[in-house]
């Protein structure tokens, strides 16, 4: 192998004998590279992380206690990476490392780079995540998606309207349409739905996009209907949401009207209608709804947000 040494996100490989992996990933990440992750929609603040995060990882390789070819890993050996130098981190903070060095090994398996690698990197299982053994996907399988719909329809009290409706948004993808993190519910416009009679689309910041760029995604006809009822849509398409009701709150001399501002609102500052903010506020609430069913309540640890939006549709799940 080459020379070793601690390298970091400044250094030029070729001058410094790094191993190859780091000129590689210096292409990867270069201004105005023809790869993916730079021509397509991540931003600066995301690529950064990426080339950190993966610099991190082959320097691991490098000076670790064992040595390893980063060109002939395995899954087992970037969980190690994870639990030896990350294990206090929090589990978003994991799943982003290893989602950056995934990529990265997507990245070389396209180019015919380090076929010694191991092909099937499932990010859930190498950030530490607690994930069923069957299935070996994300996803609620089998009854579980009409389990989740159960005990949502369960929902009383503060905020219902809201959180059902989040609970069926996290299954766009099991309904057959586009697949919705919990990051772009919470990115959601009031503004940006358009119902068309025949189905609701809304638009959507997709993932690490810059601010500019925005895709129309269709919304399960279920979360459709949730959404006239938390948001107080009217049949003449105008919005009278009732606050005594739990519905969307909205405050005109802060830019929250009826039709516009922030969709999913908190209870923190109710009277602002502010932005439901945190990605871990859909956890808790999927957490909630989960532990109020007796045949999902004993994976109340496993099923977060990011899982349950990984069901697939009923077809494909009896494929596999």
């Amino acid at each position: 192998m080459p020379h070793l040494h601690r390298h970091s996100p400044n250094c030029h490989p070729e001058d410094c004998g790094a191993h190859d992996a780091y000129v590689r990933l210096g292409s990867w990440t270069a201004p105005g590279s023809p790869y993916k992750l730079l021509s397509g929609s991540f931003s600066p603040e995301a690529k950064r992380h990426y080339r950190g995060y993966v610099t991190g990882w082959l320097n691991w390789c490098d000076t670790g206690r064992d040595t390893l070819d980063p060109y002939t890993c395995d899954r087992a050996q970037i969980a190690v990476w994870i639990s030896d130098r990350h294990q206090d981190a929090p589990l978003a903070t994991r799943a982003v490392m290893v989602s950056a060095v995934t990529s990265f090994y997507g990245h070389l398996l396209e180019l015919g780079v380090a076929d010694g690698v191991e092909k099937n990197l499932t990010r859930a299982r190498l950030a530490g995540a607690p994930v069923p053994t069957d299935p070996q996907r994300t996803g609620l399988r089998g009854q579980g998606p009409r389990w989740f719909m159960q005990a949502a329809d369960r929902l009383t009290g503060r905020d219902a309207h809201r959180n059902r409706a989040i609970c069926y948004l996290l299954l766009n993808q099991h309904f057959g349409h586009e697949k919705l993190r919990p990051g772009t519910i919470l990115l959601m416009d009031v503004d940006n739905g358009t119902n068309e009679g025949f189905r609701t689309t809304w638009r959507i910041k997709p993932k690490n996009a810059d601010a500019s760029a925005v895709t129309a995604v269709t919304i399960s006809r279920d979360a459709a209907r949730l959404l006239d009822t938390y948001t107080g849509r009217q049949p003449d398409g105008t919005f009278a949401p009732d606050p005594g009701q739990d519905q969307r709150l909205w405050n005109p001399a802060l830019g929250t009207r009826p039709s516009a501002g922030a969709l999913f609102t908190t209870t923190a500052n109710r009277a602002r209608g502010a932005r439901l903010a945190r990605s871990d506020s859909i956890n808790r609430i999927v957490n909630s709804v989960v532990l109020d069913h007796e045949e999902l309540a004993p994976y109340a640890a496993q099923l977060s947000a990011d899982f349950i939006a990984a069901t697939p549709p009923p077809l494909e799940d009896a494929e596999k």
